[in-house]
């Protein structure tokens, strides 16, 4: 078995969620790259705007990553989840002072 082959067999999506197409993976893929990216953001954040804004993108992003939806619904999400996490790196901009 090649190495990209064994990364793949432990894959929590490829584990919960055996048989879906590539596309939807993908679209999976993102959104857990995206809570991943959320939450890093609540941790480090100090503006309460930012945080609220980087929880709301998480609990989207978690509750699709292995929710039964079709592509298109987790497009939707996907950019949805995109947009928050751009607002909130944006009020943490304003917040800090860099926005003005």
């Amino acid at each position: 078995m090649n190495a990209r082959a064994a990364i793949k067999a432990s894959d929590d999506i490829r584990t919960f969620l055996p048989g879906i197409g590539e596309a939807e993976y993908d679209l999976r893929a993102k959104l857990r790259t995206m809570r991943n990216c959320a939450s890093a953001l609540i941790a480090n954040t100090d503006s309460d705007t930012a945080r609220a804004l980087a929880w709301t993108c998480s609990g989207y992003a978690t509750a699709y990553v292995y929710a039964g939806a079709d592509t298109e619904t987790l497009s939707e999400i996907a950019r949805f989840c995109n947009r928050l996490i751009l607002t909130a790196m944006q009020a943490e901009q304003i917040d800090d002072g860099g926005g003005a």
